[in-house]
């Protein structure tokens, strides 16, 4: 084997990108996204309304700006961070197409569910709530509804963009009911209801 055509580049992207993707997570558990909207401001600026330790502020916008989840206009102190159009688009909570529910969730609750992996791998035992001495997962939910409302956003962030490419290509206008049953908070029912006005839709 040539070992000159070999590289371990794809092996330690892999294993580094939990590196990234906390800092994407914990961007939208800020509020990075939507505190900045439309605006364009310095770190100190950014940092100061988001109450982060000055020690950190610039590293972690320079990496968003790095990772292309964040723009920057100048260097230094001075320089001026604002919202990527994907961003603004699916990370801000005030835009009607915000997909960071499903972020969310993969923050609080997913991320350190898999860092048990290697347990769950081993004994074929659940690592979710049961680990925990907790009820099922939806019984969980349901019993606690600022949860129920976290799983009910990042359901609506993980199908918002399938949804939306759905109800654009398939035709409604000959059916007159519509019944959506488990869509969470009825998104694929508003998407049709969008397209068809006139017909009818039921979200069970």
């Amino acid at each position: 084997m040539n070992s000159q055509t070999h590289t371990p580049d794809a092996i330690l992207q892999t294993a580094f990108s939990f590196w990234s993707s906390k800092v994407l997570l914990t961007a939208v558990e800020f509020g990075v996204f939507t505190r900045l909207g439309d605006r364009r401001l310095t770190g100190a600026e950014l940092g100061s309304e988001l109450k982060l330790h000055p020690r950190g502020i610039a590293d972690f916008f320079d990496a968003l700006v790095a990772m292309k989840f964040l723009g920057r206009e100048g260097n230094g102190p001075a320089a001026k961070y604002f919202n990527t159009p994907e961003g603004a688009l699916f990370l801000d909570e005030k835009s009607p197409r915000y997909i960071g529910g499903i972020l969310t969730m993969l923050n609080v609750r997913l991320f350190k569910y898999w860092h048990d992996l290697p347990e769950a791998l081993r004994t074929g035992k659940p690592q979710n709530e049961v680990k925990h001495g907790a009820k099922g997962i939806f019984e969980e939910l349901y019993s606690d509804l600022p949860r129920l409302e976290q799983f009910m956003g990042a359901m609506t962030g993980l199908s918002r963009i399938n949804f939306e490419a759905f109800a654009a290509q398939f035709d409604f206008s000959k059916f007159h009911t519509l019944c959506d049953v488990g869509g969470a908070t009825g998104l694929l029912a508003i998407e049709a209801a969008k397209k068809t006005p006139a017909s009818q839709v039921h979200q069970l």
